[in-house]
């Protein structure tokens, strides 16, 4: 995640959607002029609206902008990444084709 001091309202950012070896997913933000993404980047997204980057409302910025090619993700009540068709499959309790090679760490029950 990053701070509002790390926003400058006159640059473009994409947000970084990233996941580690061990299944963590994370956000990070990526200055658009900048060629090289965060470490463990999956997925970019569409350059992102600064007021929503200065909320760090992750779930706003998933229903505003879009993964680079077109796709939609969207954000659990943690904080987690999902894919949309990662979040479908666990909505309807079927085999969730996760787009990582371990599903991401959940919040324990």
């Amino acid at each position: 995640m990053w701070k509002r001091s790390d926003v400058d309202p006159n640059k473009k950012y994409q947000v970084a959607l990233c996941a580690s070896p061990s299944g963590s997913r994370s956000h990070a933000l990526h200055p658009r002029e900048n060629g090289v993404p965060p470490e463990n980047t999956l997925f970019l997204t569409e350059v992102v609206p600064t007021d929503l980057l200065l909320r760090r409302n992750f779930h706003a910025i998933a229903k505003a902008v879009r993964i680079v090619g077109g796709k939609q993700y969207c954000v659990d009540a943690h904080g987690i990444w999902l894919m949309m068709e990662e979040m479908s499959a666990l909505e309807e309790e079927l085999d969730v084709p996760w787009v990582t090679a371990v599903p991401p760490e959940f919040a324990p029950k």
